[in-house]
């Protein structure tokens, strides 16, 4: 193989100096990165030029994921330099990598599931202050994209969201384009796309850098090749001037065994896994058996059904069928019944599904270890050492220490933890889900040892890939899937161009076996969405309706204007509190501190507003603001900055600023301005005009949230912190503003709270707390961030301060409201966690 020195050489076939003669439209100098006790990068300079596809590949660990992220402004270098397009990155963030033309696509992704492809699209290109595309129909038929804009992305399956990745990053009309194993999720046919599109952005002058483990693919794609093994550049090829094996050798370190294991053919009469008339969300029925000792596949154009099946054989959204191992049913128990019949299933979508990131490697290899890990339902260290440390040999798993959390090993170590479970606990059925997805050479050929063990022991392994070859060197026989049905099955001799063929044929076959849709469907699909998306706001207004209907058949007094006024004016400092608790809320964050600091803000005003002179005002205005700006800058501070947990960052602001309130007010006193109540309660009819204003600005935010680029961007961050810094947004920032915005809403609601008391009190916030947690609740909103609505969050503060109205109308005891306090809630939550799992599956 030619290996050559300047990297800067030309694309094997080209015209002398059609790509060499161009300046480098990325360059990494002298890049060094290192973390403590690892050395990720050491002095690498790597460079692709415009219109060339420059590959990038190396073992799992090996530095690539730190070199693009140190290009694309994630990571900040130790030493060197890194320039785009001629101008120096320089300590930039990934919003001013984007600016000077690098786009990345991420292996997991950088989209948010629960946006729309269009939403998705929109919070690209406003991240870097540039409009989206106008005409996003015409957009996606450009590059051929299986879905539309109005789609959830969530909806979409692995391999389209990868595509859309890829199309988005692309639609930038980026100088550089940086691909990071842009196929490993995808099947034949979408891979042979994505592949069309790259060619077609390198023609028209993109610079790619293209990482991938697909070795034969980079072959057909790449001008250039580098290999990067240890944090080291060990030289760069031109063209195709090289052997698999011999870059193999390279990227190890060592002579590597590339070959597929032999296995002795099963004997087995019986089937130890039997499917009969399986049935379920996206397939069936389906019929299938598994010998012990045999390696059985499943194969299929992305979105077929494959998937959807191998949950279904654990009991996931499994409607019909039935499921035997060695003779005997399973139960619909789910996983965990599935798990005690003798199967086991290992996902591909390791970061979701399969790995808990916080968790050791030691404690994911032996999670499913069961009776052994102690007596009486223990997990005693020393047994889960010693399995470890046992498994942990036998499959190769490369970590500094057993209690080193899984994020921090690379994709194949990962995968062989996950495969470390049903080596520890041997089951009957192994189901694996794309086995080697997102790993090197080396691990893959480990991963397929694993595999070849486990069916010479006597198991019956299914497995499910993407990848032809690898079903053809691993399997006895292939089951090909198509409209969520097997429609082949290839048995031996076993070769990948069979295979291939069956994904033709199955593609014959779901053209000629398509049902017919009906045409109003997608109008039918959008009225679902938005009947759930806004169910939280129809459920308060129905309460709201029938308990005010019901309060004024038994109280005459309930519907006349004093009595209604009066409730809207008790209900305003806790809307306030709410809209405050909502904003941050969004964006993933909380604020325990609320009730103390409407205390203070109480204490306060009854020592600065004895009047609403203009000197008063002038002195409490800013005091107030300045508190707000202290109180949510300290949480800001605590939380963002220190990185403690909101809980406990935001219970010490509420301890701090209590004390403060009772230094400043220990006992009831003071006077707050009379007039300020009054001007309070006047308004329009029944109104009051603060109430109005309370209108005005909710629906000014709601309009904001789901109209504007930053209301976007708010959602995003909540819904999906990481996307959202991967495409430039500063989620830290957006956080920090909204516990500004919660303390400023407490301020608000203190102020209002003190036109009622009239004098000060140092406890008279400490009742807003939780009533302010449970308005947003009933608004919709979710600690996990990204849902609710502001006009949800007036009603349930609204609906809150109406039962307070009424009990004492009704002469229902406090203790009984309580209860049908704590009842309203848990059932109204419930039913919204319902609704957003039918707009799921709609």
């Amino acid at each position: 193989m030619e290996k050559i020195v300047d990297v800067g050489a030309t694309r094997a076939g080209s015209v002398p100096g059609e790509v060499g003669s161009k300046e480098p439209a990325v360059v990494l100098a002298g890049v060094s990165k290192s973390y403590p006790g690892v050395k990720a990068l050491t002095d690498v300079n790597f460079d692709c030029r415009p219109g060339e596809v420059h590959a990038l590949v190396g073992e799992n660990g090996s530095g690539k994921s730190t070199l693009i992220k140190i290009a694309s402004g994630v990571l900040t270098h130790d030493t060197g330099e890194v320039t785009i397009g001629g101008e120096p990155l320089a300590g930039g963030s990934v919003k001013r990598a984007r600016k000077l033309g690098l786009m990345t696509a991420y292996q997991d992704t950088s989209l948010v599931e629960e946006l729309t492809v269009a939403e998705n699209i929109a919070l690209s290109f406003n991240a870097i202050g540039e409009p989206r595309p106008a005409d996003l129909d015409r957009l996606l038929a450009r590059y051929d994209l299986p879905f539309k804009p109005t789609d959830l992305v969530g909806a979409l399956g692995p391999g389209a969201r990868q595509l859309l990745e890829v199309a988005r990053a692309m639609s930038h009309q980026p100088r550089v384009l940086m691909l990071d194993e842009p196929t490993a999720a995808l099947d034949m046919q979408y891979a042979a796309h994505l592949e069309e599109l790259i060619r077609q952005s390198r023609d028209e002058g993109v610079a790619i850098v293209y990482v991938s483990h697909r070795l034969e693919e980079v072959r057909r794609l790449a001008d250039r090749l580098t290999v990067l093994r240890d944090g080291v550049i060990q030289g760069t090829w031109s063209g195709r001037s090289w052997e698999v094996d011999e870059i193999v050798e390279v990227m190890v370190g060592a002579p590597t065994d590339l070959e597929f294991p032999t296995r002795t053919p099963s004997k087995a009469q019986g089937n130890r896994l039997e499917v009969r008339d399986l049935a379920g969300h996206g397939y069936g029925p389906v019929s299938i058996s598994v010998r012990p000792g045999e390696i059985v596949g499943v194969a299929g154009a992305e979105g077929n059904g494959q998937r959807a099946l191998l949950r279904g054989l654990i009991g996931e959204k499994r409607t019909s069928g039935e499921i035997l191992v060695d003779g005997k049913p399973v139960g619909r128990g789910g996983p965990s019944a599935a798990l005690d019949a003798g199967i086991s299933f290992q996902s591909g979508d390791r970061a979701v599904e399969s790995v808990y990131s916080e968790l050791s490697v030691m404690e994911n290899a032996t999670a499913q270890l069961g009776p052994e890990s102690g007596p009486f339902g223990l997990a005693l260290p020393a047994r889960l050492r010693e399995a470890f440390d046992k498994v942990s040999k036998q499959l190769g798993i490369v970590a500094a220490s057993p209690y080193q959390p899984i994020s921090g090993l690379s994709g194949g170590n990962q995968q062989k933890a996950v495969l470390a479970r049903p080596a520890l606990r041997p089951p009957k059925v192994l189901i694996v889900d794309e086995p080697t997805q997102g790993v090197d050479a080396r691990a893959r050929m480990d991963i397929y040892r694993v595999l070849s063990s486990a069916a010479e022991e006597g198991m019956a392994v299914l497995v499910n890939s993407s990848d032809s070859a690898e079903l053809a060197g691993l399997c006895d026989r292939v089951y090909v899937m198509s409209r969520g049905k097997v429609v082949q099955e290839i048995a031996s001799p076993m070769t990948e161009s069979a295979i291939v063929r069956g994904f033709v044929s199955a593609a014959d076959v779901d053209q000629s076996h398509v049902d017919q849709v009906p045409s109003d469907a997608g109008f039918l699909s959008r009225l679902i969405a938005r009947a759930t998306s806004n169910f939280p706001i129809v459920v308060l207004l129905l309460l709201t309706a029938i308990v005010a209907g019901y309060a004024g058949s038994q109280s005459p007094f309930f519907w006349t204007w004093p009595n209604l006024a009066n409730m809207l004016i008790i209900a305003l400092p806790l809307a306030f509190v709410a809209l405050g608790q909502q904003f941050t809320m969004l964006s993933r964050g909380f604020d325990l501190s609320i009730g103390s600091t409407i205390s203070l803000t109480v204490v306060l005003v009854s020592m600065t507003l004895p009047d609403l002179s203009p000197a008063s005002l002038a002195a409490t205005i800013p005091l107030l603001l300045l508190v707000a700006a202290a109180i949510g800058g300290f949480n800001a501070v605590l939380i963002g900055w220190l990185k403690i947990n909101a809980v406990v960052a935001t219970i010490a602001t509420m301890g701090i600023v209590q004390g403060i309130a009772i230094i400043l007010r220990p006992a009831p006193g003071g006077v707050i301005a009379p007039d300020l109540g009054t001007a309070v309660s006047l308004g329009v009819a029944f109104l009051p005009a603060p109430f109005i204003g309370l209108i005005v600005l909710t629906i000014a935010l709601e309009l904001w949230l789901f109209r504007s680029r930053t209301g976007l961007a708010v959602r995003a961050a909540g819904f999906n912190p990481e996307s959202s810094r991967r495409i430039g947004r500063q989620v830290g920032v957006i956080r920090a503003v909204g516990l500004l915005v919660c303390a400023l809403g407490a301020v608000v609601g203190g102020v209002l709270l003190a036109s009622q008391t009239g004098i000060g009190s140092n406890a008279v916030g400490a009742t807003y707390s939780l009533p302010a947690f449970a308005a947003v609740f009933l608004g919709g909103a979710v600690m996990t961030g990204g849902r609710g609505s502001f006009v949800g969050a007036l009603l349930g503060a609204v609906f809150l301060s109406l039962l307070d109205n009424v009990t004492p109308l009704l002469n229902i005891p406090n203790a009984t409201e309580q209860v049908i306090y704590g009842i309203i809630l848990l059932v109204a939550v419930s039913g919204y966690t319902v609704a957003q799992r039918v707009r799921a599956r709609k």
